[in-house]
């Protein structure tokens, strides 16, 4: 018997911050593990065997589940995590081979209309945060947040730059760009995100070559992130929104504090152990990174100190993984679930 997660795209071809973390969540499985996605070819990525899906929209969430059923089959799933527009399709497909669902969430209500309908169906939802799974109707549920690489041996924070880890609009990208021309003396670096032709700056190359002070980086590995890291004084997170902040926390394990969106999910990761600032918010972005630099020393030893209590919790969340996943099992009804679900989403769906 396997566990099976389907996932719209995965590490290293696909390396958002929830594939991310579904990888790091897959490796702590202890039996075989297979993921499901869009990939030309069949590949192996640090253990997880990953095999393409058999849809021909993976961002479609109301997929034909009949052909992911059959290669879950073929695969004798015993458990099936679907994660964003996959959700449905694979609780479906779970359901038809009788298979136990989990829906991987990584998003509260307000933004889950994607998953909305397979959290109804599903038989669990595993959650990033307890924020999450406490809009979600479900207080009780198993929460993992999500896993961060590990940690440096020491602070290494002797960079330069202010970081933005994505160049997407929802991440601030605007914003750190008005910073930039703010601080026209401070080196601003901006990662590229691949999801930059659908949210990004349609001009973003064009805009930042009259800011000479502003260097446009492409996107590494997870593993690879620390070549910015390094270059890194202050991380920029001035988002929309965040369902939990991971870059700050890896960050932080280097010692390096963050200028960050406030949300309920946020702080259950870096918290208070970054400067959080109101959403797309300049002038608490300049503010931030004036009380940052005024006490460096202060703040990054703070990082750190919090960086260092994740890790810790993280491996014991891990552990609790592994041992729900070897015991899970269908459960004999899932009424009282949905009902709970329904009442604490109705204003949203």
């Amino acid at each position: 018997m396997t566990v099976v997660a389907l996932s719209h795209g995965y590490p290293p071809l696909w390396n958002m911050g929830g594939e991310v973390s579904l990888h790091r969540t897959m490796k702590a499985i202890r039996e075989e593990s297979y993921v499901l996605t869009k990939t030309d070819k069949p590949y192996t990525f640090e253990g997880i065997s990953v095999r393409q899906i058999n849809t021909p929209n993976v961002l479609d969430i109301n997929a034909d589940p009949m052909p992911i059923a059959k290669q879950l089959q073929e695969l004798n799933a015993r458990v099936v995590i679907g994660q964003n527009e996959l959700s449905l399709p694979g609780v479906l497909a779970a359901r038809e081979i009788d298979a136990t669902s989990i829906v991987n969430v990584h998003t509260p209500p307000r933004y889950g209309s994607g998953i909305s309908a397979a959290m109804l169906q599903s038989d669990y939802a595993i959650y990033n945060t307890k924020a999450a799974a406490k809009a979600w109707g479900e207080p009780d549920a198993f929460v993992l947040h999500p896993p961060i690489s590990p940690l440096p041996k020491n602070i290494s924070n002797s960079g330069d730059a202010y970081t933005l880890l994505s160049s997407l609009t929802n991440k601030g990208v605007g914003v750190v760009i008005d910073l930039a021309k703010m601080y026209p003396n401070q080196r601003f670096i901006i990662v590229r995100s691949p999801a930059e032709p659908t949210h990004g700056l349609k001009n973003i190359e064009e805009i930042v070559a009259k800011i000479p002070n502003i260097e446009l980086h492409p996107r590494v590995a997870p593993e690879n992130v620390d070549i910015y890291l390094k270059q890194t004084r202050i991380l920029l997170v001035p988002s929309r929104y965040e369902t939990y902040g991971m870059s700050a926390i890896e960050a932080a394990g280097y010692g390096i504090p963050s200028v960050h969106v406030d949300t309920p999910d946020v702080r259950e990761g870096i918290g208070g152990a970054a400067i959080l600032i109101r959403p797309l918010n300049l002038l608490d972005a300049q503010r931030g990174i004036n009380q940052i630099e005024k006490y460096y020393n202060k703040f990054s030893e703070i990082a750190r100190i919090r960086a260092e209590a994740i890790h810790d919790r993280q491996k014991i969340e891990l552990e609790q993984f592994a041992h729900l996943i070897e015991n899970i099992k269908k459960p004999d009804s899932t009424g009282s679930r949905k009902k709970a679900i329904t009442l604490a989403t109705r204003k949203y769906f």
